[in-house]
Formats: C-alpha cells, sequence, structure tokens
C-alpha cells in the first residue's frame, strides 16, 4: 500500500493518476476488510503462535538429529520470530511487498547469518503454526508474504 501510494503520488504529480493506479488502488482496498480481520486474528493470537512455533522448532530438532537450539538462544530466537510474525503481517495488511522487504527482511537475513539456521528454521515454523491457528483463507492471505522472506533468505544462505 505505501509503495503504491508513493508510486500513485510521483505518478500523479502536476496530472491526474492514470487508469491502471486506480484500478491496483481499487483492488487494494477491496481486500482491506479481510487483510484487517486477518491481521487483527494474528495479533490475538500471537503467543499461541509463537509458542507453537517454538514446539514445532524442538520437535524438528529433535527428529532430525540435530542439536537444540542452546538455551541461552532460545529468548533470541523467540524475540526475532515474534518480530518476523508481526512484520509479515503488516506485509499482508498494507499488501506491500517491497516495505517488508525494506524494513524487515534485509534486515532478517543479516541476523540469520550472524546468529545462526535456527533463527531461521523458526521463522519456518511459525507459518505452519500460524495455518494451524487461522482459517485457511486467513493464512492464503499471509502466505505469500512467508513465502518471499522465504525465497529471498535461502538465496542468501545457499
Amino acid at each position: 500500500m505505501i509503495t503504491l501510494l508513493e508510486t500513485l503520488i510521483e505518478g500523479a504529480e502536476g496530472t491526474y493518476a492514470n487508469a491502471q493506479d486506480l484500478r491496483s488502488l481499487e483492488h487494494l482496498m477491496s481486500s482491506w476488510s479481510e487483510r484487517k480481520d486477518t491481521y487483527l486474528a494474528v495479533e490475538s493470537k500471537e503467543k499461541t503462535i509463537i509458542d507453537r512455533a517454538m514446539v514445532l522448532l524442538h520437535e524438528n530438532q529433535a527428529l532430525s538429529g540435530n542439536q537444540p537450539i542452546d538455551k541461552s538462544r532460545v529468548e533470541l530466537c523467540r524475540r526475532d520470530i515474534t518480530l518476523a510474525l508481526r512484520y509479515y503481517a503488516l506485509g499482508m495488511l498494507l499488501q506491500d511487498e517491497e516495505m517488508l522487504k525494506d524494513r524487515f527482511i534485509y534486515w532478517q537475513k543479516n541476523v540469520i547469518q550472524a546468529m545462526g539456521l535456527h533463527h531461521y528454521q523458526g521463522v519456518k515454523f511459525v507459518f505452519k503454526a500460524l495455518c494451524e491457528e487461522l482459517s485457511k483463507e486467513q493464512a492464503e492471505l499471509l502466505k505469500p508474504y512467508f513465502k518471499l522472506g522465504q525465497s529471498m533468505i535461502m538465496t542468501d544462505l545457499n
């Protein structure tokens, strides 16, 4: 939304917005209610989602034979995946992938590289937990933003 509005303002400087920009804005506004409801559902279920994601992460660590996350890093992981959930939800609310990339994903890539892959794995499990807690429709609204983050992060880690 922010990126679209900035583009609309810049493109319409001294003139009227073009038909394509108006259609994009109309599409954005038509899905506002569903996106807002999803955002509020994430907010109200955040603790449950994060707790479930941490359980899934620990279970995965045990099943894969990997070392469990060092206890000193568990709270850092929890903090970072909570921040991820909030930013992905905000990206969905504003329907703005560019804002999400600029304000969060680039930062997240740096944290993952500095702190280790556990943080990334935690984010993967946030989406799984989210799918268990939200309706299918709500999870589908958030899915593109989680996929965007995953693809950008995995590109740099491989």
